[in-house]
């Protein structure tokens, strides 16, 4: 009997804005199965779509159009892949917008949530405070910021935590500098990005929600349910109970 794992669980990070898609492939499935299925979720044509790995250099290596199993590649790449998009899934003004509408029609998230620029459009913060032991700690507040990505609302929003937490959180110890060169990337975001980097304490971490596919898929505010899910999944509530 073949010892291989029946299913493989890849993390695919969608560049630039770096959203995380969970997608489950058998060992002899390609790169070309792979870009379908993520092509499934962003509602898209997988020709659009470009996949890498990195090598233990830190330099990407496309494995778009290899031949090599999931299987193998995994077992010399890890299962952290990247994707991009060869044309724009959604311009960043539309992304903005959708994030304004969002928040202004929500009087709930208005009460808790603060524009970091004049246009809340350009993102969101608040402060939470850590309700379960283990995913952050309970002596201290969180802040926690909210930005539009390029495909929103089909990919997640960005969302920083700072300082750190412990659970469903990546790239920590980003610095308030991390911010600035994001405005630059950015431009259209940068008065709250520049913001965002001024408040950071700490440090910081890259947030992923993992039910974003389930959360934009229902009738309801994505980003209210994205609130609740801080604090169901996440651990970080208003009042510090989950």
């Amino acid at each position: 009997m073949s010892s291989e794992p029946e299913k493989i669980h890849l993390v695919v990070m969608l560049k630039p804005e770096l959203s995380e898609y969970h997608i489950f492939a058998n060992y002899g499935e390609t790169p070309d199965d792979i870009r379908g299925k993520l092509a499934e979720k962003l509602g898209i044509s997988p020709r659009r779509i470009r996949i890498f790995v990195k090598k233990p250099d830190g330099v990407e290596y496309e494995i778009t159009h290899s031949s090599e199993s999931v299987g193998s590649l995994v077992a010399v790449h890890g299962n952290t892949w990247y994707a991009t998009i060869e044309e724009p899934y959604g311009s960043l003004e539309s992304a903005i917008e959708a994030f304004r509408e969002h928040y202004f029609s929500s009087p709930e998230l208005q009460k808790k949530y603060r524009p970091l620029a004049n246009d809340p459009g350009l993102g969101i913060w608040t402060e939470k405070a850590c309700a379960k032991r283990g995913y952050c700690s309970p002596k201290r507040t969180y802040k926690v910021f909210v930005f539009p990505s390029l495909g929103y609302p089909k990919t997640e929003p960005l969302i920083f935590i700072s300082p750190k937490v412990y659970h469903k959180c990546c790239f920590h110890n980003l610095k308030g500098d991390f911010f600035l060169l994001k405005a630059k990337e950015f431009p259209e975001l940068s008065p709250a990005l520049e913001e965002a980097g001024r408040m950071v304490e700490l440090n910081a971490c890259i947030m992923h929600i993992e039910s974003w596919d389930y959360i934009r898929s229902t009738e309801k505010n994505p980003l209210e349910v994205l609130d609740v899910a801080l604090c169901t999944d996440v651990g970080l509530c208003d009042g510090g109970s989950a």
